[in-house]
């Protein structure tokens, strides 16, 4: 009687697992993510998006990345992403490290981990594939007109990106903060950290005198 092969499990069956046993493991997802929509299909798709397509910087893809977590697969809320950016943005690594936090939104430890490794695995597949020909691209014509008409459009979209996180915030007290930063950077031209800081201090300060919190 012939044994029939056995086969070898797939990539992706092995993600599906990995981030299956995640979240098994470590509690499961939070419970307001039994309402959501999507699996780790669609995490896995919504970190590939976000990976490959960060032309120009991390907040070129955050609406997309808000559209995908709170409004199509409800793993969080508006004011969950917003401090999620802000994770990302205070960790060291670029913005991108956000879509780790909507993966564990998504999915728990498992799926934050599942999320950060094919959001970042474009950036790692290009460099290794392409480094030893961005010499020759920088030198080409066209490569250099795509980028030049690429440019301004990624400044566009990061500017962009401020408007639904503006109307993603939550208190009155936030507006506040969100006009003082904007003096701080844009008027008196000083640092981003010492913004970030001061915007951290003045939250953990209310949040102590006991202003309401986003939700």
């Amino acid at each position: 009687m012939a044994t029939q092969a056995v086969r070898p499990p797939s990539l992706g069956e092995i993600f599906v697992e990995w981030g299956r046993i995640g979240c098994l493991g470590f509690g499961g997802p939070p419970a307001h993510i039994a309402a959501s929509t999507g699996g780790v299909g669609a995490l896995c798709w919504t970190a590939f998006k976000v990976g490959a397509l960060s032309f120009g910087g991390g907040f070129v893809i955050i609406p997309l990345m808000q559209g995908d977590a709170v409004h199509q697969h409800h793993w969080m809320t508006n004011a969950q992403f917003v401090n999620a950016v802000a994770l990302g943005q205070v960790t060291p690594g670029p913005v991108v490290h956000t879509v780790a936090a909507v993966g564990y939104a998504a999915g728990g430890l498992g799926g934050g981990l599942l999320a950060a490794l094919v959001g970042f695995a474009p950036s790692f597949a290009f460099i290794l594939i392409g480094a030893d020909r961005f010499n020759r691209m920088l030198s080409n014509g066209r490569f250099g007109a795509f980028l030049g008409g690429s440019a301004p459009a990624a400044i566009g979209a990061i500017i962009g990106s401020a408007i639904p996180l503006t109307r993603a915030l939550g208190e009155t007290w936030q507006y506040f903060v969100l006009a003082a930063a904007a003096v701080w950077l844009l008027a008196l031209r000083r640092g981003v950290v010492s913004a970030l800081l001061a915007g951290g201090a003045v939250g953990a300060v209310l949040a102590l005198a006991g202003a309401p919190l986003p939700h």
